[in-house]
């Protein structure tokens, strides 16, 4: 397929609604609504035969009556009239529809039937498909939202693509929460016409995205996913999660979207040959996922850490190890020059714990000095507290009624993450963070948090974390460096 096809989904100037609802809590009335509040550009036509005005929007009583040819239709009615609202798409010379509609292949043989007859239909005229039964898609460089939620995730350099529109939802909504922002969302539905491995083709030679993330429950042609995934990892990151593991999951993911969830041992070999990142859940999706929007690769596994407390130290090495990674050995160069502002008695190994009571200048020349040795290929820092930078004034807010203390946390907290990515720039090697905000309420954390993510940065929560999202680097740089 050229994937310039897919172009009028993700960068419509015009966009036909058929099925357009006055009724509150409607997918018709809901779909309108977030297109207009998500601040679209070009023209809206709400169809529906019934209405004169919806939303402040001109209503038309047919495609037919539409001054212009849309770029994008998107098709919200009952499922045995989907097939008529294809063919005047068609028939209009519409070149892309999402149908949100359910009732097809996950059904059973009828809804096949009418499955195959809506792809048979937009096939004859060159128009491509997502779906049926999905949420949609988002596009928020566009501002084109044709999506179920309410929110709006801001622009963003990660793509999702999910077999679930519940997934691609709250994995968007996680990333908006975290100060960050998305290039393209798409929940496939049972993909019908386009299939996971067509938008990982068009995503792949976008410049605005960085990491694909997805959720797969099945394939259609397993094949052909292989064989054009194995190229999209050359270039960009590509994490995936892979759902129906058990006879269960098959089951289940067989009435959700109609797909055949096949073999999880085959699915595993695909990852490795294809350089695919296998996350474990959604959560360890998320945090590898983020981990490449800023991140340098690192060039070999020798990982030092810098940690604020013993415990995560031992931790962190712990999982590091368990994972393939090796505890870097601090060459004598490296631990004179730790020496020369660390007190006498600091451990004087990997990990280097750091004495209570450090200089928050001498946190970061700790960090500098393991990052700049020419045995560590990448770094993990826990705890941000002993490197936080206070005024006088900022100090005396703390405990105090207001949000005082909220915004010194923020400003430090930005100041110390954008100084440690500049670290990982100009040594060219990962440092990753971990932290716990022990000098933060639970508002203030979700602040800071938020704030570090509008910055470009991440700060995972806890050791392990820290230890996945390094080896998941440390994998991708190894599949990279050998040429994919």
């Amino acid at each position: 397929m050229d994937i310039k096809r897919l172009n009028p989904l993700f960068t419509a100037r015009s966009v036909a609604l058929i099925g357009a609802s006055s009724t509150p809590g409607k997918w018709g009335h809901v779909m309108l609504k977030n297109l207009i509040n998500g601040g679209f550009e070009g023209n809206i036509y709400p169809i529906n035969p019934d209405a004169d005005e919806l939303l402040g929007k001109k209503v038309y009583k047919t495609l037919e009556d539409v001054p212009e040819t849309p770029d994008l239709a998107v098709i919200v009615v009952p499922p045995k009239a989907v097939l008529s609202a294809m063919q005047a798409c068609t028939d209009k010379g519409i070149k892309a529809a999402v149908v949100i509609t359910a009732g097809f292949a996950e059904l059973g043989l009828e809804g096949r039937r009418l499955q195959d007859e809506m792809v048979k239909t937009a096939r004859a005229k060159g128009m491509v498909m997502v779906g049926p039964n999905c949420n949609g898609i988002m596009s928020p460089w566009e501002k084109l939202y044709v999506d179920f939620p309410s929110f709006h995730v801001p622009p963003g350099s990660i793509a999702l693509v999910c077999q679930s529109g519940g997934i691609v939802d709250g994995l968007a909504r996680q990333i908006m929460i975290k100060g960050m922002g998305c290039s393209l969302c798409v929940a496939s539905g049972n993909e019908a016409d386009l299939h996971m491995e067509d938008y990982l083709a068009y995503i792949a030679d976008d410049p605005r995205t960085s990491v694909i993330l997805c959720y797969i429950e099945g394939f259609k042609d397993a094949e052909r996913f292989y064989s054009i995934v194995r190229e999209v990892t050359k270039t960009k990151p590509v994490v995936a999660y892979k759902a129906g593991k058990t006879q269960a999951g098959a089951k289940a993911a067989m009435s959700h979207t109609a797909s055949i969830a096949g073999s999880d041992e085959i699915f595993d070999g695909i990852c490795k040959q294809a350089g695919i990142l296998r996350a474990k859940n959604l959560h360890h999706l998320f945090n590898v996922g983020t981990a490449f929007m800023n991140q340098p690769l690192p060039k070999g596994r020798r990982i030092g850490i810098v940690t604020a407390g013993g415990g995560w130290g031992v931790m962190a090495a712990d999982e590091c190890v368990s994972l393939g990674l090796e505890m870097a050995s601090l060459p004598d160069e490296t631990i004179k020059r730790l020496d020369a502002f660390l007190p006498a008695w600091w451990n004087r190994g990997n990990p280097v714990d750091l004495v209570a009571g450090s200089d928050p200048d001498d946190v970061l020349r700790v960090v500098e000095t393991v990052l700049a040795s020419p045995n560590v290929d990448g770094v993990i820092y826990i705890g941000l507290m002993p490197a936080l930078k206070f005024t006088r004034q900022e100090l005396m807010q703390r405990g105090n009624a207001g949000d005082g203390w909220g915004d010194a946390l923020v400003r430090t907290s930005v100041e110390l993450v954008q100084h440690l990515s500049g670290l990982a720039r100009k040594y060219e090697k990962p440092v990753v963070v971990a932290s716990e905000h022990l000098i933060a309420s639970a508002a203030q954390e979700a602040r800071v948090l938020h704030a570090i993510g509008q910055a470009g940065s991440v700060c995972y929560e806890m050791p392990y974390e820290a230890a996945e999202v390094m080896a998941a680097l440390v994998s991708y740089g190894k599949w990279v460096n050998a040429g994919g």
